[in-house]
């Protein structure tokens, strides 16, 4: 069998680790896989797959009737060119990665014999446009299968025929759990430095914990984005000494020492910090996104403290070392939902069916 992939940028992002793994996973099956991809690849990710590039999004140079009509024609014309290039891909299912990528498969596959799988990996609210939240509502019913992270946005879609609920798998070198020896008193946290990520408000949470216990923490921030100069005054401002050491490429040794991973995000479809971390038998404490809600039992295997909780919750769980133990623990027995083989044959099984 052979599965052709569809994505618009191979960068770092979740979606692009979900392709490698799967490629990984179907080659062991027998099966063999493309991707198609239409700006850049980035090689962060290796994929055991053919690679085809499909430039659909040429800049142009502004004014002139003839740049003016070159872009309306490459514009119109990217369906075809999609068409065109699943055609060619001789593939038995395309799985198509992302809202508007989705949305111009779809489009373009109308005619097509094709069995169209479309995978979401954003929280619904994330696409703004009105035009293209009509598009996705109008043209989702047409996939074979909608794939999407959690229960929450299974029930937001359910004007999409057969949406089904499967897990990114996990990289291979975080399901073996590790005891680590040598634990801190660290709250990590790793993300994007962007509004979503909820950076501002978890400072000024960090500000209500009694100093006496924070002077005895470390607060690691890992990652970066627009909003890092801001963070780094209001850190200062509030005297928090929290540290922003930019983008992490081995976050393994962070969850290592860590013995808090902290995630205040205003919106999570299935955070892979949440999931990655429990090898590392890091006690999770998050705000109540929708994925959080699917990767924590609160108080079982983890914390879900709402924004005005998060303070009190997060200052409990640094001054319980009992508490933070028996988190990490019962969390271990989530590892196996994400195996990489069984995350794959889901997705066979979608494709056969």
């Amino acid at each position: 069998m052979k599965i052709l992939f569809i994505i618009s940028n191979l960068a770092n992002g979740g979606a692009e680790r979900v392709i490698s793994t799967l490629c990984d996973e179907f080659s062991k099956m027998g099966d063999t896989c493309e991707i198609l991809y239409f700006e850049q690849n980035s090689g962060y990710y290796e994929y055991k797959a053919t690679l085809t590039h499909l430039p659909l999004y040429e800049k142009y140079e502004k004014g002139g009737i003839l740049n003016k009509l070159s872009k309306f024609w490459h514009k119109l014309s990217k369906f075809w060119r999609i068409n065109k290039a699943i055609k060619k891909s001789n593939s038995n299912a395309v799985i198509s990665m992302l809202d508007q990528t989705n949305i111009n498969v779809l489009i373009s596959s109308f005619f097509a014999p094709k069995s169209v799988i479309i995978s979401e990996h954003t929280d619904e609210r994330e696409l703004k446009s009105r035009f293209w939240r009509a598009m996705r509502r109008l043209l989702y019913p047409r996939a074979k299968a909608l794939v999407v992270l959690n229960e929450s946005e299974k029930n937001y879609y359910n004007f999409s025929k057969n949406a089904k609920v499967i897990y990114n798998p996990l990289n291979a070198d975080f399901l073996s759990p590790r005891i680590p020896a040598n634990k801190e008193n660290i709250v990590l946290c790793v993300g994007r430095l962007e509004s979503v990520k909820n950076y501002e408000f978890y400072l000024k949470s960090l500000a209500l914990i009694s100093p006496d216990l924070r002077k005895n923490w470390r607060f690691i921030i890992a990652g970066d984005g627009s909003q890092k100069e801001r963070l780094l005054a209001l850190n200062n401002e509030l005297k928090i000494g929290a540290e922003f050491i930019g983008h992490a490429k081995n976050t393994k040794e962070l969850y290592a020492k860590a013995s808090i991973l902290a995630l205040p995000s205003k919106s999570e479809c299935l955070p892979n910090v949440l999931i990655e971390s429990i090898g590392f038998y890091c006690a999770r404490i998050s705000t109540p996104t929708a994925g959080a809600s699917e990767l924590i039992t609160h108080a079982k295997d983890g914390i879900i403290a709402s924004e005005l909780e998060f303070a009190k919750a997060l200052e409990q769980l640094m001054s319980d070392e009992r508490l933070r133990a028996s988190l990490a623990k019962n969390a271990l027995r989530r590892l196996a939902d994400f195996e990489p083989a069984k995350i794959a044959f889901k997705y066979k099984e979608l494709i056969l069916s």
